[in-house]
């Protein structure tokens, strides 16, 4: 991690730290940051917060204002924090309750108030990867005290839907990228960036294969490449959806 991603999420760490003060566990780095594959032309910092308790109004409100790209100026893509209590970090559901959901990608900025939500589906993945590999910003307990183990059918439906989100919603390389890392985990129950799951890819699929994979990493990389056909990326994530074990997660 660079000085300029350090130094924003230590500021975001005491951004918490003074909001939430003795009830906070714990702030946490996930996503690309920590699994590689980082890059802060297109990368999110991905960060979770865990608290002892649900927070207050108030404390909802001045979260949001401290983590606002007009006072803490993400140097990547966008933030993208969310707040959960130390007791739904222990006990991951299909759609885990969340106290606070920020954004502040150009291109997606909101604040969501997670009281009377009926849950965010994506806290599995993140989750999953603070219990792997997440990364204690400042004081707080280790990651692997603090989230409970993601049983392997929730991380599994949860990447069917991203595969299926991706093809309809995302650019041809995320999702490529995105079906090689759910492949990755079907086989080895491990969670890895979108590169590293490209670069795994490559060795067990055929030509044409290959070049869509080699191709996605480019423009991943930000790298001159060609475009991706996208009758051929749905055939790709079609191919790896058929790979992956059906799942029937209890919510």
């Amino acid at each position: 991690m660079d000085g300029t991603l350090e130094r924003y999420a230590g500021e975001v760490a005491s951004a918490m730290g003074a909001v939430l003060g003795g009830r906070l566990v714990g702030v946490y780095l996930h996503g690309s940051a920590v699994l590689g594959g980082f890059d802060a032309r297109r990368s999110d910092v991905d960060i979770l917060v865990v608290c002892e308790s649900p927070i207050a109004a108030d404390e909802r409100s001045a979260a949001a204002e401290a983590l606002g790209d007009d006072r803490l100026p993400c140097p990547a893509h966008g933030l993208e924090l969310s707040i959960v209590t130390l007791p739904v970090a222990r006990n991951p559901t299909a759609r885990p309750a969340f106290e606070l959901h920020v954004t502040t990608a150009p291109d997606d900025t909101k604040v969501v108030d997670g009281h009377g939500h009926e849950g965010d589906p994506d806290l599995v993945l993140g989750f999953a990867v603070c219990r792997q590999a997440g990364r204690l910003l400042g004081p707080g307990r280790p990651a692997s005290e603090v989230f409970g183990r993601v049983p392997g059918e929730l991380v599994l439906a949860q990447l069917r839907d991203e595969l299926r989100w991706g093809t309809e919603h995302a650019v041809g390389e995320y999702a490529v990228l995105n079906a090689c890392r759910a492949w990755r985990f079907a086989v080895d129950r491990v969670l890895v960036s979108k590169v590293d799951g490209g670069l795994w890819a490559l060795d067990r699929t055929s030509v044409p294969e290959r070049e869509l994979i080699q191709t996605a990493l480019d423009r991943q990389r930000c790298l001159p490449a060609a475009g991706l056909a996208p009758a051929a990326v749905q055939r790709f994530v079609d191919q790896v959806m058929s790979r992956l074990p059906e799942a029937s997660p209890t919510p």
